[in-house]
């Protein structure tokens, strides 16, 4: 007998394959869509296996709403929201970590300026702060620092208290309290305590507000018109937005029986300087396009695609690998990590799930909030890559090291709450 969980799941897999199918045998040439910010003139039959794919996220993650957007190798685009005439493809975003390489453009734009060294240690600029000697700007995108991540005892906070404002200090002193890790600037280890001690070292270092550094160096020269880094007190996005859900959290885990509760005001504290930036599906594809284009940094631009193994390597005494690095998975960049052809980010914030992935080769591009957080980031991340595939195989994408089945599986093992 198949357990209800395991049913529904398979269900699930099994409609999505169909709608997939089915959607790309349909005629093409929809036309643009009705809402003022939703855009179609992608081939009509990959138009409708992207609906699917994201209906059935809808339904697995327990979202009720998500903004979508996909930019094929001839430049066609389908960019709409789903689940409400409140929004549509303009409608702003809670970007977490997706947005989280912002801050590393930042930081390469004033080296560029001549006003910060890749390899000064911060601990020479931030000369309050203990247990960040030996630790390196370079090292904090390059998520070598040894530095823990701060969020592990704080995910059921975050979702039961959204409102509750998170002093820096405290995130930092949490990454810090279990610092360092094994290896420090040689063993990759992720960690948003990296780009939160970034964005605080720049502020200090600049002696200027985030939001007008990002605006100048970033969000203005990435065409980035409808991005923004929010003040810290503000708890609600500007403009037209998806309505936050998430399931309360008991334990580490969802509690099921309450249903997803509504979460219309979120602390940007909460992620900081690490995922606090709120954007658009075009605006983050602008990003990342610039970014992977050499857009920020001059000559340093070029460290943004050095690529270096996620799976750290056995080390003798002195730290030298034993055995020969693993570059066949899932790659880190500057800031961003790379699985198959694609760069990018997913990332989780109370009420939003965002992932945002780039191919500089062909040009393709898919970006995806949902707005039930309680799935997490590697939900959203296997939906960008099912519609990575479903567009491969339309011939509107490279062809992907995975397939529309693989990602559905992925899919419905992280089903919240079925």
């Amino acid at each position: 007998m198949i357990p209800k969980r395991a049913h529904r799941a398979r269900l699930a897999v099994v409609s999505l394959v169909a709608v997939a199918t089915l959607g790309l045998t349909a005629c093409s040439g929809n036309g643009p869509l009705s809402s003022s910010g939703d855009i179609n003139t992608i081939d009509g039959g990959l138009a409708t296996s992207i609906d699917g794919a994201v209906e059935n996220a809808l339904a697995l993650s327990g979202s009720t709403e998500a903004v979508v957007g996909v930019w094929d190798t001839s430049g066609n685009a389908y960019v709409r929201g789903y689940g409400s005439d409140e929004v549509d493809g303009s409608s702003r975003i809670r970007g977490a970590q997706a947005t989280q390489p912002v801050m590393c453009a930042l930081l390469l734009d004033l080296v560029d300026e001549g006003k910060i060294d890749l390899d000064r240690e911060i601990s020479e600029d931030l000369t309050r702060q203990s247990g960040v000697e030996g630790v390196t700007y370079r090292q904090l995108c390059d998520m070598r620092s040894g530095i823990a991540d701060f969020k592990a005892p704080f995910g059921s906070l975050f979702a039961n208290n959204p409102t509750r404002p998170w002093p820096e200090q405290e995130l930092i002193a949490q990454g810090l309290a279990h610092s360092p890790l094994a290896w420090p600037g040689l063993d990759f280890n992720q960690s948003d305590t990296n780009v939160l001690l970034l964005s605080r070292v720049l502020k200090v270092e600049t002696g200027e507000e985030l939001s007008d550094l990002l605006a100048t160096h970033v969000y203005d020269k990435a065409e980035m018109g409808s991005t923004y880094y929010p003040a810290m007190s503000s708890t609600t996005v500007v403009g037209s937005t998806m309505t936050g859900l998430t399931y309360p959290r008991q334990g580490g885990k969802a509690v099921c029986d309450a249903g997803p509760v509504e979460v219309p005001e979120v602390s940007p504290t909460m992620l900081g300087g690490a995922g606090a930036t709120v954007t658009t599906v075009s605006d983050l594809k602008s990003f990342y396009e610039n970014y992977l284009d050499g857009t920020f940094g001059g000559e340093a631009a070029g460290v943004v695609t050095e690529l270096q193994p996620t799976k750290n390597p056995a080390r003798d005494e002195d730290g030298t690998p034993t055995e020969e690095p693993d570059t066949s998975g899932r790659q880190w960049a500057f800031g961003m990590e790379k699985v198959g052809p694609l760069y990018g980010r997913s990332g989780a914030i109370t009420g939003t799930l965002t992932a945002a992935y780039h191919d500089p080769d062909s040009g393709y591009s898919v970006v995806v909030a949902l707005n039930n957080s309680a799935a997490g980031a590697n939900f959203v991340k296997a939906l960008a890559q099912q519609i990575a595939a479903l567009s491969g195989t339309a011939g509107a994408a490279p062809e992907m090291p995975w397939t529309v089945d693989d990602r559905a599986a992925k899919l419905a093992e992280g089903a919240v709450c079925q």
